[in-house]
């Protein structure tokens, strides 16, 4: 092996940071772990994770033109502790409130005490400036900035969206107001909505845009600092998971930090829609469980769900507030505050909740011995006893049973008057009571019956939940795939180069003509074609991908119907029209054969396959079934606070063995659970196949 063949995927999450590293030519994984996250600087627990690997191949300049894909959190985290730049927004005369105004909804309808995020840009820091682009990009009032530097140099920002009203269709004045803006104020981060999301719809475009330049400068901070201090280490290339789960330069990650709001939770659904494939198995349920969040998303033919538009840093301490649209390509997923590091308590009501708030990294689980004394989740495991010493020996953590003990009993056993064993398993039921509600979010209330899925389970707390949380919502079959518990750093390592370009046109079908459209799509390809000049070369770049977003006219969401490659002939408009109208009566099963079609946006996806090969570890091979030893046997406090002996079983030691529970596997930085009523088989590459005792078969 030489050394530019190494592939490292390395995931932050909120409790520990994953990393895992293989040999991409041969598909050879050498090395998977946990590191504990460092929260206020995360880049630290990365470089930690990187020298580590360095120390383990024990080669010198091992990490020599060595490839890291990197799942963010930086650009989330400071968004939702409110650590952005000090952002002003400039707007058109009379439009500047829009970000306050929103659209005049409410996330809870008859709620008078609804709350709603707040804008992150004060009313004081939204600023008019006279100018008008008509809606077919005609210029009805030129440009006339005014003072408009004056008052950014007087407020002191550090970073200005620029957002005027119909710049999608003319975008000539945005880009004078930048280049005004750059010029007095060099070094000020400085973004405008015509790059950032050229689309029609106001609220949505300039939210977008406040976002971008609010997180902008501390993930343009990260990005620089942490490619430098890698290529300082030998690292050829630094990547970034994007929201829609493909890969990005961190020059392009900085320019654009609003599409790497999703980061990580979009690794996990790549490297799950890679598993659909490999194993054959097209139609799944991704559920993840981390230290702090759950997550789920669904996999329909091997591929994951896609949306163009979500709200980030929508809940609040369990409430939906409304949050902030992103109208950007994003992998579609819920997610919860539900992780291992979720603390449980008692409301005003005298009720027993669990999260969404978290012990984090810092301190931690009880029983993790950081200082943590709140109950969670983890620690409700550690009392009944599937987590133990021994699953946290290569992790560093100082295991602590007693401390976890000592926790709940005071903060729930005895406030109730329960035993420790009630107060245990009441936190683990309410926490699988909360993810089953949020698999059924991504498929009961969409339409989808989760008993038509599998359950597929990843994350280092996912595999030891999945079991009970595939029983609340009827599924036959719970998989937990290779390396469970580094899944998203092994997705980050899948995804492939990918750029997502979008132009609004707003025209009826019967408006549009070949001249146009082609028009439009070759705009975008010379925008993918700049975006794509910042990323490495590849083994392969395949003909960007077409597609229109189309409605009826008068509605207000859109369909996409794809239009094939750009080197083929794009189709007629009658045929793009009986292509979209097949869409409508697939998705809502009748027709509007008076209804004209109107095309609302162009879209055009570019991407650039790298050739990792990491999919190799989910390879579909038959493992002649066999006996397997268990490890060990620990004691299992029951619901009813008897204590017996189940057996513990190491994945990597028990391929082909068919196996029934009640019992515990160690697996690759994960634990699954097996209850008693169901059984597991343990494939030839680790992946555990556990058979629930109701459902579909």
């Amino acid at each position: 092996m030489t050394t530019h063949d190494l592939v490292i995927g390395i995931d932050v999450g909120g409790t520990f940071t994953d990393a895992i590293v293989f040999d991409r030519v041969r598909g050879t994984l050498l090395d998977a772990f946990k590191v504990p996250s460092t929260p206020a600087e995360p880049a630290r627990a990365v470089l930690a994770a990187v020298e580590r690997i360095a120390g383990r191949l024990d080669v010198q300049g091992a990490l020599n033109g060595a490839l890291v894909c990197h799942g963010t959190t930086v650009g989330t985290n400071t968004l939702i502790e409110r650590l952005g730049a000090r952002t002003a927004l400039i707007a058109t005369e009379g439009f500047s409130d829009v970000v306050a105004l929103r659209r005049q909804d409410r996330p809870s309808l008859y709620d008078f005490e609804v709350k709603i995020s707040a804008p992150l840009v004060p009313a004081e820091r939204r600023l008019g400036v006279g100018e008008r682009v008509a809606a077919d990009g005609s210029v009805v009032r030129p440009l006339d900035p005014g003072d408009i530097v004056a008052r950014l140099r007087a407020a002191g920002v550090e970073a200005v969206a620029i957002s005027f009203l119909h710049a999608y269709a003319n975008d000539s004045h945005e880009r004078e107001m930048m280049a005004a803006v750059g010029a007095a104020l060099p070094g000020l981060y400085v973004t405008r909505s015509s790059d950032v999301c050229p689309e029609f719809r106001e609220y949505e475009r300039t939210s977008t845009t406040v976002v971008n330049a609010y997180i902008g400068p501390a993930v343009g901070r990260y990005m620089n600092a942490l490619d430098g201090a890698l290529r300082e280490r030998g690292i050829g290339r630094l990547l970034i998971v994007k929201s829609n789960g493909g890969l990005t330069s961190p020059q392009n990650a900085a320019r654009y930090p609003v599409h790497l709001i999703e980061s990580g939770p979009a690794a996990q659904l790549t490297a799950a829609a890679a598993f659909a494939r490999a194993r054959r198995r097209p139609d799944l349920v991704a559920f993840d469980m981390g230290g702090t969040t759950a997550k789920a998303g669904v996999i329909r033919g091997g591929e994951p769900e896609m949306t163009t538009q979500f709200y980030a840093d929508s809940l609040v301490d369990g409430r939906d507030v409304g949050g902030y649209a992103i109208r950007s390509a994003v992998l579609d997923l819920v997610e919860i505050g539900a992780g291992g590091g979720s603390i449980a308590w008692i409301d005003a009501a005298n009720v027993l909740k669990v999260g969404p708030l978290s012990a984090g990294a810092t301190p931690g689980p009880a029983c993790y011995g950081h200082g943590g004394t709140r109950p969670t989740v983890t620690d409700a495991h550690a009392v009944i006893g599937t987590l133990s010493a021994e699953l946290f020996e290569a992790s560093g953590i100082a295991f602590d049973r007693a401390a976890a003990a000592a926790a709940i009993a005071r903060h729930v056993a005895e406030p109730f008057g329960w035993s420790l064993a009630r107060a245990a398993y009441a936190i683990i039921d309410i926490a699988v009571a909360n993810m089953a509600e949020m698999v059924r979010l991504t498929t009961t209330r969409r339409g989808l019956d989760p008993r038509d899925f599998a359950l597929l389970a990843s994350g280092g707390a996912g595999p030891l939940h999945a079991a009970a949380v595939g029983e609340a919502i009827g599924a036959a079959e719970v998989l937990v795939p290779p390396y469970p518990g580094m899944f998203s750093a092994l997705g980050a390592t899948l995804g492939s180069v990918r750029h997502e370009v979008t132009a609004t046109l707003l025209r009826h079908a019967d408006e549009l003509d070949d001249d146009a459209l082609s028009a439009a799509f070759a705009q975008l390809a010379a925008r993918a074609a700049a975006l794509m000049a910042a990323e490495p070369e590849g083994v392969a770049s395949p003909p960007p991908q077409r597609a229109l977003e189309a409605r009826f006219a008068g509605q207000l969401f859109e369909l996409q119907v794809p239009l094939g490659p750009a080197d083929t002939p794009l189709p007629p408009v009658g045929e793009i029209e009986r292509a979209f109208r097949d869409l409508y009566r697939a998705e809502y099963g009748f027709d509007l054969p008076d209804a004209r079609m109107q095309v609302v946006n162009a879209r055009l996806i570019a991407t650039r396959d790298l050739g990792h090969g990491g999919d190799l570890v989910f390879a579909d091979e038959a493992e002649a079934a066999r006996e397997a030893l268990p490890a060990r046997r620990i004691p299992l406090l029951t619901r009813a606070g008897e204590t017996i002996e189940i057996p513990v079983y190491r994945a990597a030691e028990a391929c082909g063995a068919v196996l029934a529970g009640p019992l515990v596997i160690e697996h690759a930085g994960a634990t699954v659970w097996v209850h008693e009523g169901q059984s597991a088989r343990i494939g030839a590459h680790g992946q555990v196949s556990v058979t629930l005792s109701g459902g579909r078969r």
